[in-house]
Order: C-alpha cells, then sequence, then structure tokens
C-alpha cells in the first residue's frame, strides 16, 4: 500500500505520509526502504538540533521526496515546526514523517497551520507482528538480501525468532554479515556458536 501511495506521488501528486507506532515495530526500517526505492532523502530528526532544522530544509531540494525519522524531536519547537511548515507549502514532492505518536494526538504540535497539514496526511499506524507476520517478514529479508537456509536451519530458527520486527531484521542482518565474515555455509552448529547471545 504505501509502495503504491509514494509511487504515485513520485509521478505527480504530491504525497504526505505520517506512519507513527511504538519503538521496535519497524518504523525506521520500513522508512529506509521507502528512501532507497524511491530516492528520497532520509534524516534522523533525532541526531539533528531543532535549533538546525531551519538551516537543513533551506538547504534541501524541493523536488525530492524527504522521509523525516523522528520528527518528535522537532515537534513543539517553534523554529523548527516554522521551518517544517514553509519547506511543506513549497515541495513538489513526497513527504513522509515518521514518529512515535499519531499527529492527531492532543499537544503534538505548537504551530496550527502545521497541525493542520499533518492531519490531512494519510496516517499510517504500524503494529506489531503476529507469528505469521514475523515469519513473512523473516522469509522477505532473507529474499531480499539473498540468503538461502536448508529447512532444518529454517526449523531451528522459527521458535527463536525475535518478535520485535526491528530485532528480527537486526538478526538476519548478523546473519548476513558472520556468513560473510567466515565464508562459511550457515548450518545450525554455526549459528549456535555466533548466535547464541541474539538467540
Amino acid at each position: 500500500m504505501i509502495i503504491d501511495y509514494m509511487r504515485d506521488a513520485v509521478t505527480g501528486r504530491s504525497a504526505e505520509l505520517w506512519i507513527y507506532g511504538s519503538l521496535g515495530v519497524g518504523k525506521t526500517h520500513l522508512a529506509l526502504f521507502v528512501a532507497e526505492h524511491f530516492d528520497c532523502s532520509y534524516y534522523d530528526c533525532g541526531d539533528i538540533d531543532p535549533e538546525k532544522a531551519s538551516e537543513l530544509l533551506e538547504w534541501l531540494d524541493i523536488d525530492k521526496g524527504l522521509i523525516l525519522d523522528r520528527i518528535d524531536f522537532w515537534l513543539n519547537d517553534m523554529e523548527a515546526e516554522s521551518a517544517l511548515f514553509s519547506w511543506w507549502k513549497r515541495k513538489r514532492n513526497a513527504l513522509v514523517l515518521v514518529s512515535e505518536h499519531s499527529p492527531h494526538v492532543d499537544h503534538q504540535f505548537n504551530l496550527p497551520d502545521l497541525r493542520s497539514r499533518a492531519h490531512a496526511s494519510m496516517v499510517l499506524r504500524l503494529e506489531g507482528l503476529n507469528d505469521e507476520g514475523i515469519n513473512a517478514l523473516f522469509q522477505c529479508h532473507l529474499r531480499r538480501l539473498h540468503i538461502e537456509l536448508s529447512s532444518d536451519v529454517l526449523r531451528f530458527l522459527a521458535p527463536r525468532l525475535p518478535r520485535n520486527p526491528s530485532r528480527l531484521m537486526s538478526l538476519v542482518h548478523l546473519i548476513d554479515q558472520e556468513s560473510l565474515r567466515d565464508q562459511r555455509k550457515i548450518t545450525i552448529p554455526w549459528l549456535k556458536r555466533f548466535l547464541s547471545p541474539q538467540l
């Protein structure tokens, strides 16, 4: 759904998307995927002082899609909100904002005009995944990284997979990195030896 929505945006419709959910449900991983897929600029507001928001946004290309992760760090700062609202009015491509909270939460904004823009966005809540969803995410990430696991290894990992999407994806990356470093096939003994702290 997000890919289709964003595809419409980069082919002429200027989309605004607000993604929210609790820590660890995969918001940042989703944002990074969208950034890579559509060649959007990505910034983590938690790493950027709100006082620098205006300087950053003035420098950005209004014709390129923008993803601002952890936008909460800029909200309720009048200067940062004013800079974001000004850029939002001028932009000609997609804008994705990632937050722990819905834009409809009380006291989320100081600037009423920014609140109105956020409320008019497509708002998507990310929730935790059930067992079927965790397994689907695991399989999808394996395919994306071109990791092939035997049926025995998959059966071994299935009950040990983290239920948190962010931790699950970190585990898959760790499996990939460690196996490449060791130049070894991924086996159950190998996983027990190298991944016991994560499992």
